[in-house]
């Protein structure tokens, strides 16, 4: 209501009366109230970012992809043989298929004597900055029984005194830029051959490959004793053998040097678990795919 009062100099003042009015205390205790209820909310809102902010940072852990494999299978055609099993094993195995891409790099008929063909210390640089291999698998040695030529293109004749000394550095200069990348390398020893003198040189420069890596100062660089037929007895040459189903079957090619497929698919449960080692070893873990656990 609006109260009309006369001032000593006769001017009129109105004064206008609160419709309502808050004892203090009430106006006071409801500002405090506000500025508690504005505290709680802000509490609130931060534990809620919190938990969001753990389950986005779960959500990005779980789905942090997964170490994928890259194996590059280098060297002559028995490389080839070991390349075929185990591409149809991992093929076999949508895990490992996901977890695995393998590289075909293999060349008949190649090895480190005849550089002017093909000179592997090379090659395999290119190879390694292409495909960008986690593990190597190589073998070579098979088809040099011949004379040498060395990157500069210097020959060296075949049964020259100085031709074992010559080879060995090759192994080195190989094992040298096969390692520039600090991938994992195996280095398979050659099989047991049918024709004894091929069989002998086989036997040399498994050891000089054995020697070498030995004393290599790379520890990621390992080699791997060649597949056997029967593990626990002296090794023989065999055309026929057990397949994985335990079924008689010919495992060795008419020339008494390669595999046949069934052949690959032994040497090739040979050799994968020291391919998951080594893998494991990188951090890239495999055997959860195989259902083992692997050293």
């Amino acid at each position: 209501m609006a109260k009309m009062c006369c001032n000593a100099d006769h001017s009129v003042t109105t004064r206008v009366r609160p419709m309502f009015k808050f004892p203090f205390a009430f106006h006071r205790r409801g500002v405090t109230s506000i500025v508690a209820l504005a505290a709680s909310a802000l509490s609130i809102f931060g534990v809620l970012f919190w938990v969001a902010s753990a389950t986005a940072a779960g959500q990005t852990g779980a789905e942090k992809p997964t170490p994928v494999a890259r194996i590059a299978f280098v060297g002559d055609s028995i490389v080839d043989n070991y390349w075929s099993g185990v591409e149809r094993m991992v093929s076999a195995n949508a895990c490992l298929k996901s977890r695995i891409r393998i590289g075909r790099y293999a060349r008949n008929s190649t090895g480190l004597t005849r550089g002017d063909k093909l000179y592997w210390p090379r090659h395999v640089l290119n190879i390694e900055k292409s495909f960008k291999p986690t593990l190597m698998v190589v073998s070579l040695g098979l088809n040099d029984q011949q004379f040498i030529v060395d990157k500069n293109r210097h020959r060296t004749p075949w049964g020259a005194p100085n031709w074992s000394e010559k080879y060995r550095a090759e192994i080195d200069e190989f094992l040298t830029q096969a390692t520039a990348s600090h991938a994992t390398v195996l280095v398979v020893g050659m099989p047991i051959m049918r024709e004894r003198w091929i069989n002998s040189d086989v036997l040399v420069k498994n050891k000089w490959f054995a020697d070498a890596i030995a004393n290599f100062k790379m520890k990621d660089v390992h080699y791997i004793e060649p597949w056997r037929l029967k593990p626990s007895s002296p090794d023989v040459y065999s055309s026929y053998g057990r397949d994985h189903n335990g079924r008689m079957a010919q495992i060795r090619t008419s020339d008494g040097q390669h595999f046949t497929p069934a052949g690959e698919d032994i040497v090739a449960a040979y050799l994968f678990p020291k391919i998951v080692s080594a893998l494991n070893r990188t951090g890239v873990r495999l055997d959860t795919c195989m259902g083992t656990s692997a050293k």
